[in-house]
């Protein structure tokens, strides 16, 4: 069951309001400290669930989840990602490797739904 979601997304504002939100459904959300290299807090926080915006200051969320799915460690690697951008990129996203996709701006019925969907 999914408890820890780190939220990759470089909008203050729209990191904030998952935050909020995801608190007060019972999750425990964390944001990325080290935009330097976003993988490292994937290493350090061990996530259940990691929301990802395509576009990022320092990479893309291809780029970071292609990282992730290819780390040596098979928890890190394994971990389950839902991207997010306001352009459709569902097609290219699961091409990637990515658990689920959300258009941006989602419902948050839509954002919970597919919390539950990669958490079973």
């Amino acid at each position: 069951m999914v408890q820890t979601i780190l939220i990759v997304d470089d909008d203050p504002a729209g990191t904030q309001l998952l935050m909020t939100l995801l608190n007060m459904e019972g999750y425990q959300p964390v944001s990325v400290r080290d935009w330097r290299d976003p993988l490292n807090d994937v290493e350090r926080l061990r996530p259940d669930l990691i929301l990802m915006d395509v576009y990022l200051r320092t990479t893309t969320g291809f780029a970071l989840l292609e990282r992730l799915r290819n780390h040596p460690d098979p928890k890190v690697a394994q971990t389950p990602v839902l991207l997010m951008s306001a352009e459709d990129q569902a097609a290219r996203s699961r091409q990637a490797g990515a658990d689920g996709f959300l258009t941006k701006p989602y419902l948050i019925q839509d954002l919970l739904d597919a919390i539950r969907r990669v958490g079973m």
